[in-house]
């Protein structure tokens, strides 16, 4: 079996924004959706694991795209694993467009944990590393996210629509509630050049959650999610492009 796995997506009408281009939160739902195709293929996704009390976390991503995919367009996603470590492993994806040319990259930290203990789980010896693949992704991976003092602040509750299986917040509904702190003038012109994302806590159905908004420059904005307790559950580094993309 090939280490690459490969997705077609066709985006259709419902999944676009006001501008016709395919969301952000539901790119990042693509990404997933590839990750667990390919890890069930070779034997190890969510539902193989679940059947040992096991499940994979994200805890980590960076993306960048130099183009969004259109209503009724064609788009391939790659996925590969670039290492396996004790407690996680490195998973990296390709966009392409229908031409076959590449768009964009993602860098991703995963982890296995116990879904009753949330301890994470010791990779070593389950096979996963064999399925290792030396392809190119020329970004770089999520760094240390700044945290700045002056902030806009928002507020939410965690609802039947943002929570998985576990009726925890979904990798996904997190970047929803980040992207909808900016305004629809925002991404007039603009789109999301490069996002990383750290996820720290878990957050659960029924919770507010505070979001704070920071202005680094013009272009460049930290997000930040926090519980009831002021714990911070996720950090966002958001990058726009300066000029016009359509």
């Amino acid at each position: 079996m090939d280490n690459v796995g490969s997705l077609e997506v066709r985006v259709r009408p419902f999944e676009v924004d006001f501008r016709g281009k395919l969301t952000f939160p539901l790119l990042m739902n693509q990404f997933l959706n590839a990750a667990g195709i390919h890890a069930s293929a070779r034997g190890f996704g969510i539902t193989q694991l679940n059947e040992n009390d096991k499940t994979w976390v994200l805890s980590r991503a960076a993306i960048e795209l130099n183009s969004f995919p259109k209503s009724g367009e064609v788009f391939e996603i790659q996925t590969w694993i670039e290492g396996v470590m004790r407690t996680f492993t490195l998973r990296n994806f390709a966009v392409l467009d229908a031409s076959g040319t590449v768009v964009g990259y993602a860098r991703t930290i995963w982890a296995m944990i116990d879904v009753n203990t949330r301890k994470p789980v010791n990779l070593e010896g389950l096979g996963i590393e064999k399925y290792k693949e030396n392809k190119e992704c020329p970004i770089e991976r999520s760094g240390k996210i700044p945290m700045l003092e002056n902030y806009v602040e928002s507020k939410f509750t965690v609802k039947y629509s943002d929570v998985d299986i576990n009726q925890h917040l979904n990798s996904a509904k997190y970047v929803e509630h980040i992207v909808d702190v900016f305004s629809l003038q925002q991404f007039s012109g603009r789109d999301i050049v490069r996002f990383e994302i750290e996820y720290i806590e878990e957050c659960h159905y029924g919770e507010e959650i505070t979001v704070k908004k920071m202005e680094v420059s013009e272009n460049e904005y930290v997000v930040v999610l926090q519980n009831e307790k002021e714990e911070i559950v996720c950090k966002s580094h958001v990058y726009f492009s300066e000029e016009s993309k359509e």
